[in-house]
């Protein structure tokens, strides 16, 4: 009867790792899922801020681009006072104490320079769609190493469940083996060997406890979140897809939609713009200028004549316009050798989109390879449990018929101990391996 309630206890703490929700429950316990996880991830993360910073960057960079389309119109006014010390001989009347008064505003439109500021504006959305697909990037990442974590602590937690299941039976163990010492039907050795074990199977415990709060620090840290002994996580690990994902379908959806690879063909597309902006530079700028001018010169005295004194003030009125041609013949190679540095980095670019490439197929291969092969270990591990369990309980139950010996008992919880290990470790793994699939496909899901 004994025995039977340690089966029922195990089995369902190990659906609770397998399926429902895990850990304590006490007063004001808040409880978090993965996908809750993940929300506060999103919303609160430092970098995955700082990358959503870098796409308003760019949203100003495309209207700053933009401004360069419009005409720009300047103003200027000036007062100059002119006080003369000496003269001699003849003096220009110019020159005499006088205040001059100048206005001036200027409207000027640029009609051609070298299709620069259309490349220019261009290259400014390709920066935004550049700075969008980072922090896609960036938001892929961090749910990578949340779902990860998430479910390294879910493992965790099992492991002090698993751990603490195996200090308590060899507490039973130590136990008996000291009760049939004292009955003298089992050799002092056999209680050391006992004691050995289950200190062993403490030291476990505890390392899994300091596992469980390593990982839960982790996941605090990736959710920008304070850390709060309040808060429970709890999930549940995926069961096995129904349908194995094919190593073309997921390396030609990888291809079309990781951000990594768009974002190196938005740097190649920057790097022909500024090719073609520097080429520019050996075009001619054409202008069209038109401007209106009024200057005043007061004069401080008369001028005088035969007859008369008269006032020489005078303030002139006028407008200008005109078109304007420059062109730059020469410069020293400088704009050449700017545009074959940008020919020279766009050749870099495509190299590493080749080598991204290279390692999306590798991870996606790995994935596969590794999902595979913990699917295998977790039918083995399941048959492996099931046979431990059954060991344990036929050298109990032999032990307490007189027919076996503590170090046989002690050898059938170790075996129990590694079997739940093992099919703890291969359930993790399988999930693991699912995630990071996701994550070199770029794919929400995987089903």
């Amino acid at each position: 009867m004994k025995r039977f309630g340690y089966y029922i206890g195990f089995g369902l703490m190990l659906t609770l790792f397998l399926g429902a929700a895990t850990g304590p429950a006490w007063a004001g316990e808040q409880k978090m899922t993965l996908a809750q996880c993940l929300k506060t991830g999103m919303e609160n993360n430092p970098s995955l801020k700082a990358s959503r910073f870098d796409v308003d960057i760019s949203t100003h960079g495309i209207k700053e681009a933009r401004a360069d389309f419009l005409p720009s119109v300047s103003s200027s006014y000036s007062m100059t006072p002119i006080r003369s010390i000496s003269a001699k001989g003849y003096s220009d009347s110019d020159y005499v104490d006088k205040d001059i008064r100048s206005f001036s505003i200027r409207l000027t439109q640029i009609l051609y320079a070298g299709s620069r500021i259309t490349n220019t504006y261009q290259r400014a959305r390709i920066s935004e769609a550049l700075a969008k697909t980072e922090m896609e990037l960036a938001g892929m990442e961090l749910a990578y190493r949340i779902e990860t974590t998430f479910y390294k602590l879910m493992k965790a937690k099992q492991d002090v469940i698993t751990t603490q299941e195996s200090v308590n039976r060899l507490t039973e163990s130590v136990k008996s083996a000291e009760a049939f010492l004292k009955r003298e039907l089992v050799p002092w050795v056999n209680v050391l060997q006992a004691r050995v074990d289950l200190a062993d199977a403490q030291d476990l415990y505890k390392i899994a406890k300091n596992d469980v709060n390593r990982q839960r620090v982790e996941l605090f840290a990736l959710m920008n979140q304070t850390m709060d002994p309040a808060i429970e996580f709890s999930g549940r690990l995926n069961p096995l897809l129904a349908t194995e994902p094919v190593f073309d379908d997921s390396l030609k959806y990888a291809l079309e939609n990781r951000p990594d690879i768009k974002s190196l063909a938005y740097q190649l597309e920057i790097a022909d713009k500024n090719s073609k902006i520097a080429m520019g530079k050996y075009l001619p700028t054409v202008k069209f200028d038109v401007g209106y001018y009024d200057r005043d010169d007061d004069y401080d005295q008369l001028i005088e004549t035969q007859t008369t004194h008269q006032d020489q003030d005078r303030r002139n009125r006028y407008w200008s316009g005109g078109v304007t041609a420059s062109w730059d013949l020469f410069d020293g190679g400088r704009a050449w050798y700017e545009k074959e540095k940008y020919n020279t980095q766009a050749q870099k670019i495509s190299a590493l989109i080749e080598d991204a490439k290279n390692a999306i197929a590798t991870g996606i291969y790995n994935a596969l390879y590794s999902m595979n092969e913990a699917k295998q270990r977790i039918k083995s591990c399941a048959e492996g449990l099931t046979a431990a369990n059954e060991y344990y309980d036929v050298e109990e139950n032999r032990l307490k018929a007189g027919l076996s010996t503590i170090p046989s008992l002690l050898d059938a919880q170790d075996r129990l101990l590694r079997a739940q290990a093992n099919e703890t470790r291969a359930t993790l793994d399988y999930q693991l391996a699912v995630s990071e699939l996701k994550f070199y496909t770029g794919k929400e899901d995987i089903e």
